[in-house]
């Protein structure tokens, strides 16, 4: 490797940045592209009430695709070798065969009824588009989960811009067929399938393809501190996993409690509306979790890399200044979002909220980042299940204090996340303190060997 090439590996805050900002692309860009399926669905029989059970069926999907949320997390700690590689991407066909599986029970006669039935109150039509929905988008699923083991290839090389390009092509895609299967009278919750579908796969391949020259010159022989088998891959990769379930209960909590306050309807329009435009933000200040693992800390004080996410975070939230702009928030909530003239001040004061929201999520996915690194996954699920127990305990606590329903979600949200990231920062500390007090003289013997300290 030349100097050039292990230059990008060291931190400083432009390589940083140049590692983070097609991360925070990638993940903030992903959620265009259902909208845009969208158009494809609402044109169908069904109309809108067609576009609502396919979103649903597709809600199930992404759910069960939680199985695999830390794998490209997974995949970052432990295939930075030919045999870790391999392993993980073993770990990777099982936990998608698992998925596909656990997606075809549910599609069977005597199952979807208790799913989309009893669970979801979906009846007639609706109950069979979203059935067959979640079913039809398996594809998508597939290459979803095909995707990750390049993606994490890429991600350890740091090339986080060819990744991106992959995903950027995909929504192009996306975009184009969308109006061309409309234009065609190619509509409804079959086409929308296709349309999901196909630029997903085309993603998957083509970072397949761009990934190989990089699979290659993985090294053979696993170094001394990554030696883990399949299972230690796979159980790691389950807390992870697990949170990313507490995630997703915690969004249907939050909906179904805004929704019984008063003027609930209105309320979670508010949210909802607030919420699409936090989301892309926040996900994309989740990313600060890949720059954890792919610049790791030198030592205990080496802050570098939280500091990062601080002012990411931050510079994240200046965005939602924009649409404070009158003429902009007029134009954005009133005529893209249908909101009526008393939602819009209301909408735009959740917004001034929302604005710590981004900082906190970049602070939490900066300390999910460094347990990865750790191998405290186990710190990682534990700063998740505060996160669904914090939002719903503060939801439960709003709603007694009558606190306005388009406040309720965001407050929650940001003090869950806030807890979140307090949890698996006191987590390390304590796992920390346990190898001092183990192991009392190994922190000086480390000092006095080390060769910055020989100088």
């Amino acid at each position: 490797m030349s100097s050039a090439e292990k230059s990008k590996f060291e931190f400083t805050p432009w390589n940083a940045t140049k590692f983070f900002f097609p991360l925070c692309i990638q993940a903030a860009s992903q959620a265009l592209t259902y909208p845009l399926v969208g158009i494809v669905v609402a044109h169908g029989q069904g109309g809108s009430a067609e576009y609502a059970a396919f979103a649903q069926g597709l809600m199930i999907m992404f759910f069960l695709g939680t199985l695999g949320y830390g794998l490209v997390t997974t995949g970052m700690v432990y295939a930075k070798n030919r045999i870790g590689y391999l392993r993980f991407a073993r770990v990777n066909l099982m936990i998608l065969l698992l998925e596909v599986a656990v997606q075809i029970v549910l599609a069977l006669p005597g199952v979807a009824p208790l799913v989309f039935g009893k669970l979801l109150g979906l009846q007639g039509a609706q109950f069979e588009v979203a059935r067959w929905s979640m079913l039809w988008a398996m594809p998508a699923q597939i290459g979803f989960m095909l995707r990750n083991v390049p993606q994490v290839v890429l991600y350890n090389e740091h090339e986080t811009g060819i990744a991106n390009a992959a995903t950027i092509l995909r929504i192009v895609i996306t975009a184009i067929a969308a109006p061309i299967f409309y234009w065609c009278g190619l509509v409804g919750w079959q086409w929308g399938c296709v349309c999901l579908s196909f630029p997903v796969l085309l993603e998957a391949a083509t970072m397949k393809w761009v990934a190989r020259p990089y699979v290659q010159r993985l090294p053979r022989r696993p170094s001394t501190e990554v030696r883990a088998s399949t299972g230690t891959i796979f159980l790691f990769n389950i807390p992870l996993s697990l949170g990313g379930m507490f995630l997703m209960f915690a969004i249907f909590m939050l909906n179904a409690i805004i929704n019984r306050v008063p003027q609930g309807p209105e309320m979670l329009a508010v949210h909802l509306v607030a919420v699409g435009l936090i989301n892309p933000l926040s996900y994309g200040a989740l990313r600060n979790q890949a720059v954890a693992i792919g610049f790791p800390q030198r030592d205990a004080r080496d802050q570098r890399t939280l500091c990062f996410a601080l002012v990411s975070g931050i510079c994240l939230s200046f965005f939602l200044l924009v649409v404070q702009i009158p003429f902009v928030s007029e134009w954005y909530f009133s005529e893209m979002q249908n909101l009526n003239a008393w939602q819009v001040p209301l909408a735009r004061n959740a917004l001034w909220v929302a604005m710590l929201f981004p900082v906190l999520q970049a602070l939490r996915g900066h300390a999910e980042g460094l347990a990865a690194f750790r191998k405290r996954p186990n710190a990682v699920l534990a700063g998740q299940a505060v996160f669904f127990g914090v939002l719903v305990a503060m939801l439960l606590i709003f709603f007694c204090l009558e606190v306005p329903g388009y406040l309720m979600g965001i407050l929650s949200l940001c003090a869950a996340s806030a807890s979140s990231f307090v949890t698996i920062r006191v987590g390390l500390a304590l796992a920390r303190l346990e190898e001092t007090e183990d192991f009392p003289g190994a922190a000086r013997v480390a000092r006095v060997r080390s060769p910055e300290r020989r100088v």
